[in-house]
């Protein structure tokens, strides 16, 4: 059967805007925030890719309670982000995994939000990539044709089997507020971003405006999430400035900086589909004008090849934790 492909430009005639009833999406977005879970989870991540390898280290750096610190890197050790090494005491450590490393080009997509859009005066890292010698920010493009990420213009891809039947409830960590506040000790902006991000609800809500939906009763029945949170979730999107109000045709839109959310959220699909996709299923596909199948990846600004973790140097433009 041949799949059906949608612009996303056109979100009134999208096959994907509406699960057939019991079923939802196979999205490999929201495997990947239930693995990377919330804020304090991926800022472990990050203090991995800064060399923090000790429980103390951790709780130092972050600042973070020592019952949810161990809490999560018990999670990140039991999802395959972390190895640890060594039993008890000051010799055991955790160090990534392959699967961890991969998570490096989603830190720098929300890194290059962050910078572009929450960030005043220097941004707090400055990116060194030892493969070409300069100094670059990340820039996330089609790996195809090396053409910048734009939501608006991208079509999409439906495969037969992209609904699942509806999952059994689990329960799910989750902030209940939102004040717009980091939790670190660093002026980082991938802390910025998950301020408002990095919550599963908001994930899920963001991922809806992308399929092309807009209106409250349009999310609480894709989502069936309870209207006093979504109510919440989308006065907090509004506050940041990710979402408007369609005021002459009622609902909610993507601001421009909501539409550059697309890009960290797309690569956060690639890693989700090589480490975490359930059963073998295939997610959709983002399909180029020119008809052809393409993928994200981060690229360095100035030579323009795929950023690896263990090339990139960095300067601080801040006094880090000790």
């Amino acid at each position: 059967m041949k799949s059906p492909t949608q612009a996303f430009a056109d979100p009134n005639t999208r096959v994907d805007k509406y699960p057939p009833k019991g079923l939802v999406r196979h999205s490999a977005q929201s495997e990947t925030i239930d693995v990377l879970a919330d804020t304090w989870t991926y800022l472990l991540i990050r203090e991995a890719f800064f060399g923090a390898h000790r429980f103390a280290e951790f709780q130092r750096k972050l600042g973070i309670p020592r019952a949810t610190l161990a809490k999560r890197l018990l999670w990140l050790e039991k999802n395959g982000i972390f190895n640890r090494v060594g039993k008890s005491g000051t010799h055991k450590q955790y160090h990534l995994t392959e699967r961890g490393i991969d998570v490096y080009p989603i830190t720098l997509g929300m890194m290059w939000f962050g910078d572009k859009w929450m960030c005043e005066g220097t941004p707090p890292l400055a990116l060194f990539h030892e493969t070409c010698r300069s100094w670059f920010s990340a820039k996330i493009v089609w790996q195809e044709t090396g053409e910048p990420v734009d939501a608006r213009s991208i079509q999409v891809r439906i495969p037969s089997d992209y609904w699942i039947p509806k999952p059994k409830r689990t329960q799910r960590q989750r902030r209940n507020t939102w004040d717009g506040s980091v939790k670190g000790r660093r002026p980082c902006s991938v802390e910025r971003m998950l301020s408002i991000v990095g919550d599963r609800w908001t994930f899920l809500v963001l991922q809806e405006l992308f399929h092309g939906n807009h209106r409250f009763d349009d999310f609480t029945s894709n989502l069936e999430i309870a209207p006093a949170v979504l109510s919440q979730r989308l006065s907090n999107l509004l506050r940041a400035g990710f979402i408007e109000k369609d005021e002459e045709r009622g609902g909610y839109n993507l601001s421009a900086m909501g539409l550059d959310s697309y890009g960290p959220m797309i690569l956060m699909k690639v890693w989700g589909e090589t480490w975490v996709a359930r059963d073998n299923r295939r997610n959709f596909e983002f399909i180029h004008p020119s008809g052809k199948p393409v993928k994200p990846v981060a690229v360095c600004s100035s030579c323009r090849k795929p950023i690896h973790a263990r090339d990139v140097a960095y300067v601080c433009n801040y006094e880090p934790p000790e």
